[in-house]
């Protein structure tokens, strides 16, 4: 009964909302990647995942807030990735026009317009999240019951690194998942994690992965139960046995 999603229907696309609060000098690279780290939230979330058409595609509506009237010119979303909306001309008066001399400059900077192999990118490094969810039944929980007595959270309290989530999720064994929004990596130790034979889960590191960046950039100190989380990324872990990653893991 719980939906989860960081855009939806009507409103400012994740894109245009980043595109507005990023600094100005994020690359295009980090704004695409910062885009995958807030659709990774619903991916890893329990509950059904609800994901807005195009967030894959790093879809713009060309910094309009509310859509429902906009006609096709600023709802439209070409499916192939070669095209993008953004800068389409300043949005509706109805819902926007107090904002125009805000919205303009912005919608004029060719530099936040994505090309295609950004756009390309992004889609495939979605797909990779959609293939860690599917993996495993562990980020399907069927109850409430089941979700408080398996999913822990970690780095808590007024002391956690504020852009760090980590969890661990109990099955035939444990996994463990995070997202780090941070510009600069972080170590977390998980008490309950140590000794244990902690991979990278298959997806992300197969030479196939679409982000290198968990590959390259992370480890794990198992004796310690100590991680260490790359800058803008997303992690999931899995316990290996002699027949591999434990079945029911993320």
């Amino acid at each position: 009964e719980v939906v989860n999603y960081v855009e939806n229907h009507d409103n400012a696309t994740l894109y245009d909302i980043n595109a507005l609060r990023l600094p100005p000098a994020t690359t295009m690279a980090e704004r695409a990647r910062v885009q995958l780290l807030a659709l990774a939230v619903p991916a890893l979330s329990q509950g059904i995942a609800y994901f807005h058409a195009g967030g894959e595609l790093l879809r713009s509506k060309s910094l309009d807030r509310n859509s429902f009237d906009s006609g096709d010119w600023f709802n439209r979303l070409d499916w192939s990735g070669r095209t993008h909306a953004f800068g389409s001309g300043l949005p509706r008066a109805a819902d926007n026009g107090a904002d125009w001399a805000l919205l303009a400059p912005f919608l004029a900077d060719p530099s936040l317009r994505p090309d295609v192999a950004t756009i390309t990118w992004t889609r495939a490094a979605f797909l990779d999240l959609l293939r860690l969810r599917a993996s495993t039944p562990l980020l399907r929980l069927r109850s409430a019951e089941d979700v408080r007595k398996r999913l822990r959270f970690h780095a808590t309290g007024p002391a956690q690194p504020g852009a760090l989530i980590a969890a661990t999720i109990d099955g035939a064994g444990m996994g463990a998942y995070f997202i780090n929004a941070d510009q600069r990596g972080h170590e977390i130790v998980i008490d309950a994690a140590r000794g244990k034979d902690w991979q990278l889960h298959p997806v992300q590191r197969a030479a196939s992965a679409v982000d290198a960046r968990p590959r390259e950039q992370s480890r794990v100190d198992r004796a310690d139960g100590r991680f260490h989380v790359p800058a803008r990324s997303v992690l999931v872990y899995v316990v290996e046995t002699a027949d591999g990653p434990s079945r029911g893991h993320p």
